[in-house]
């Protein structure tokens, strides 16, 4: 597979098997997001895979946590949207209404769906990505670009992937639930295992734009 079909194939995996993917392919997959763009090569990162009994912390973490941490963030619904904002508010309801429509069509367990944000999905495996601080943002910037080589490699290699943003969200819990150092930056998780091709979960509509309407030329 060449790397334009994995990124035009890759999706987001939300219905696993049990199985636990190799350390061995994980490794190579990580090796992949090593090679990420970063600032003069300091490798501002962290990957800390968790399984087992550390994956159950997390989750039960995150669950405990997350409406507290979410309670003072804006929700995009929360004000009248305008210009830029109400395009992408636009764009948001389109792809709920074809997700809504899709998962009631197949009685999917809406419940089941909105807990799975917070376990994985019930995936045997995550992968925690974390950085450190700094000011402009750079080694931000580098490890999100270091995990999007790892969804890459995941899928290439048959391995289901869902990027999980409560991670960061309820990262004061994660981080204490898993003895990892304060001043560590969980930028996301990612779910990880073996898809259940037929599960309705894996096969929710995808759509993007014409690339000309998200491309600007200035000459």
């Amino acid at each position: 597979m060449n790397t334009l079909e994995a990124c035009r194939q890759r999706k987001s995996i939300r219905a696993f098997s049990d199985a636990v993917p190799d350390k061995k392919l994980i490794l190579q997959c990580l090796d992949a997001a090593a090679w990420a763009p970063n600032p003069t090569s300091q490798q501002p990162w962290r990957f800390i895979v968790v399984t087992g009994t550390s994956l159950q912390a997390v989750s039960k973490a995150i669950a405990e946590n997350f409406a507290a941490a979410q309670a003072g963030r804006a929700h995009p619904d929360a004000a009248p949207a305008s210009g830029s904002a109400a395009l992408l508010a636009e764009r948001r309801r389109e792809s709920f209404e074809a997700m809504v429509a899709h998962l009631k069509k197949h009685l999917v367990d809406m419940q089941a769906l909105g807990e799975g944000n917070f376990n994985f999905h019930r995936a045997p495996m995550a992968v925690l990505f974390a950085t450190y601080p700094c000011k402009d943002q750079n080694y931000l910037k580098s490890t999100v670009a270091a995990m999007q080589n790892f969804l890459l490699a995941a899928f290439e290699a048959g391995l289901g992937t869902c990027w999980m943003n409560a991670v960061s969200i309820c990262q004061e819990a994660v981080k204490k639930a898993l003895h990892l150092p304060v001043d560590l930056i969980l930028v996301a998780g990612v779910a990880v295992g073996y898809p259940v091709q037929a599960a309705p979960l894996n096969s929710l509509p995808r759509r993007r734009l014409p690339i000309q309407d998200v491309v600007e030329w200035l000459t």
